[in-house]
């Protein structure tokens, strides 16, 4: 309940006091009317009295009450003026805290949206990681065995070639002998020694031409065993540009998701000046240090509108420190963000 007023107070003991000074008015008047003793001498002048109009007083006093209701009155509708103004007050104040749990609420499910979707993409990639880690190990299984047969023929060659080696001495052996038993008989045997030179020719050519074939085996099998190895290096070298191709992928998203993180922050921190319109944006360059904490706000392309602009710069240093990247790679002492704030 306000309290009235010093002149509202006072104004009935004014009043109180006019009337007593009226009433007091009215006695000095009438005893005025009394004759006075006569005194010896020259008659005096007659005195007029002046007679007050009672009627005039009430009608003051009349005036008097109601200019006090009025003021009264205007002071009451002013009051009530005040009290409308309160609960008005009091209400936007109640539907401005609404507005903001609400807007909590919102975030707190759009954090565990972002949280759902995180821990799926890292399922989603630890099952990548896993199918390539996979195919290298059947790869290297697959290289293990073409090592293994590559030795087994190594093998198989060496065993030939010294089967070969015992059958040329078996042969010079028993030639040998063939010659010391031709030496006794030369004259008998020209004929026979001949042929055996003849059959020593052709053996050779056979020899020959088994050695050429061999070794143009080799050839082919050295020729076709490089080009294996050629086609596991392109193909692993293409393995290697798709692996850089998806790390590369994997920064441009980590980046993009750790700029959206630094703009939420700034925008759980930014408060709308008052009267400013909405639709309005900036373009604002924010420095920071290792740790994520802000040295500088700078504004590089204006809304247009002062307020706006500043309370942006507050927002990025309120923010601070900035979140840190998943990936330290990503980390960026100057970044340009575009503030376009919801609503």
């Amino acid at each position: 309940m306000s309290r009235e007023p010093l002149p509202d107070r006072l104004l009935p003991a004014v009043y109180a006091l006019m009337l007593h000074a009226v009433v007091v008015g009215v006695l000095v008047l009438s005893l005025g009317d009394t004759p006075a003793p006569v005194a010896a001498g020259p008659r005096p002048e007659p005195v007029e009295a002046v007679v007050v109009d009672e009627k005039l007083i009430t009608d003051e006093l009349e005036r008097l009450r109601e200019q006090d209701e009025r003021r009264r009155r205007k002071e009451r509708e002013r009051v009530e003026r005040l009290e409308e103004q309160a609960e008005e007050a009091r209400r936007q104040r109640t539907e401005e805290e609404r507005r903001l749990s609400e807007l909590e609420r919102r975030q707190r499910e759009r954090q565990r949206e972002y949280i759902a979707t995180e821990r799926e993409r890292e399922r989603r990639e630890a099952e990548r990681l896993a199918e390539i880690k996979q195919k290298r190990e059947a790869e290297a299984e697959q290289l293990a065995l073409l090592q293994q047969q590559r030795r087994e023929e190594a093998e198989k060659a060496r065993r030939i070639e010294e089967q070969a080696r015992v059958a040329e001495a078996e042969r010079k052996k028993a030639e040998e002998a063939r010659r010391a038993e031709e030496e006794k008989r030369k004259r008998i045997e020209a004929e026979k020694k001949k042929a055996e030179t003849e059959r020593k020719r052709i053996e050779e050519q056979k020899r020959q031409a088994e050695a050429e074939r061999k070794k143009a085996e080799e050839a082919r099998h050295k020729a076709e065993e490089e080009r294996r190895r050629k086609e596991m290096e392109i193909a692993l070298q293409e393995e290697a540009q798709e692996l850089e191709k998806e790390r590369l992928a994997l920064l441009d998203a980590g980046r993009a998701e750790y700029i959206a993180q630094i703009k939420d922050k700034i925008e759980r921190n930014w408060l709308r000046p008052p009267g400013a319109p909405t639709g309005l944006t900036c373009v604002v360059r924010v420095s920071q240090i290792p740790g994520g904490e802000v040295v500088q706000a700078e504004i590089r392309t204006s809304s247009g509108n002062v307020a706006f602009d500043r309370s942006v710069e507050d927002a990025v240093l309120r923010a601070s420190p900035l979140p840190a990247p998943k990936d330290p790679e990503l980390f960026d002492r100057h970044i340009v963000i575009t503030f376009e704030p919801e609503g």
